[in-house]
This record gives structure tokens, sequence and C-alpha cells, in this order.
């Protein structure tokens, strides 16, 4: 949180548990099926992580929603979503970082995760099966190059700061899910947890219906961002929070 120094500790844990409890709440929206994979759910509540690391910064919102999910995932136990439990925060972690303009830290994570995926059993060899890493990754692709493209849109008037806000919920949801593919990708989470022994099989689960879940994201960061616009309004006219929360460094949405 920017500025958090000045900021008692104990208002920093009470805004991180606030915000974790919202996020909880958040979780019960519906969910959407995975194709091929009905034992994981996608949760519509999950579009909102990246408001909490606008609100909250980068670091206690994804703390937050790290909390949330975790509760929720443990309560009843889904052995399924388990693995998937850090894919979230890690989209609150993006969008605070982008609100900041540190885009070289959130452009290297979301490179790490695309070179990583290149050397696992899916994909490898890339020469070979590029075809099958390209429908799991082109869109994460293009959420990073237009990390700067998105960046520079946050300098320029407001009226395409909104159209940058928006960007930054897709891209910060573009996060989530390429560190989710990269996960299911691991031998012990699509063997060991998914039972699936058959890397045939899990390349064909990459390549069900690329463009269904684009438009999903895309979906998704218009309720992120529909959200977000009176959410960040409201915050920034209550003087007293607002210095106290990351949303301070979004004043030209006031």
């Amino acid at each position: 949180m920017s500025g958090s120094r000045k900021v008692s500790p104990s208002y920093i844990a009470g805004f991180a548990g606030i915000g974790a409890a919202i996020y909880y709440i958040f979780l019960f929206l519906p969910a959407v099926p995975v194709i091929g994979l009905p034992q994981i759910k996608m949760d519509l509540g999950a579009s909102l992580a990246p408001l909490l690391g606008l609100i909250l910064g980068p670091y206690i919102g994804a703390a937050a929603v790290l909390v949330g999910n975790i509760i929720k995932t443990l309560t009843p136990p889904n052995p399924y979503g388990v693995p998937f439990i850090p894919c979230a925060p890690l989209s609150a972690l993006a969008a605070g970082m982008l609100a900041t303009k540190r885009w070289k830290i959130a452009i290297g994570i979301m490179l790490a995760i695309l070179i990583s995926s290149m050397f696992t059993p899916p994909f490898y060899p890339v020469t070979e099966y590029w075809y099958v890493y390209m429908a799991a990754y082109f869109d994460k692709i293009i959420a990073a190059i237009l990390i700067p493209v998105t960046i520079r849109m946050l300098n320029s008037r407001k009226g395409v700061q909104y159209i940058a806000l928006y960007l930054i919920f897709f891209i910060a949801r573009e996060f989530d899910k390429a560190l989710g593919c990269f996960i299911f990708s691991l031998p012990p989470v699509y063997s060991g947890v998914f039972g699936i022994t058959k890397i045939t099989v899990v390349r064909g689960l990459f390549t069900v219906s690329p463009l269904f879940y684009v438009v999903q994201y895309m979906f998704e960061a218009i309720i992120g961002f529909a959200i977000a616009i009176p959410a960040i309004k409201a915050l920034l006219r209550a003087p007293g929070i607002s210095e106290m929360l990351f949303v301070k460094n979004l004043k030209s949405f006031k």
C-alpha cells in the first residue's frame, strides 16, 4: 500500500480482513464450469479480485484475496480447487502493480509464467506442440503486449483512462488464467489431483474452445469495471479513508 508506513498496522490488518470477507462473499456469485473438467468451476466473483488490488494495493489486496480463496476452497473442502488457490491473488497483485505503473514487474511475472509453461509436459517440446501452447496462451501473450499500452493510456485524457481501467481488469484476469494453465500443466496436478494419465487428453483439454474462455474473460472484466467505477469514486469522496488506501493513486477517476 502506497504510504503504508504512515498507517497503523492495525488499520492495514483491518482493511485486509474486511477485503477478505468481501471477496469471500463475491465467490458466492454463479460459477462457470470448465469445458472438459466438470470438477472445476470458474467463479465469476473472482473477476472482482483486481478491484481489491486497486483499493488495497498489490500486496494487501492479494493477501485479502488469498485468505478469502482459502476459506471458500476449504468450506467445504474442494481438493480440485486447492492447486488453484494462488491464481486469483495474482490477479489482485497485477492490478495493483499496473495502477501504480509498476508494469515492468507485472510483465516480468507474466513472461516467467509463459516461458515456464513451455517446458511442462503438455507443451514440450513447444516446437512440436506449438498449436497446443498457442491455444492455451495466445490471449495471455496478448495481455502481456497490452501492458505497456495500458500504462501509456493511464497517462492520457480521462476518456482513455477509463479504457485503461477496463484493460487493467482484463489483463489482471489473464494473470489468473495464465497461472491456472501453468498449474494444470504440471503432472502432480493433472495426474495426481485429476487422475488424467494420458498426456494426449491433457493437450486436448487445452485446445477445447479457447475462444470461449477469451469471451468469458472479457465479460468478467466488464463486470469488474462496472463495479469498480462507482466503488472507486465513492472511496475517493471519503478523504479520511481514501488517504489510507491504495485507491488514492486513482484520483484522476474522482
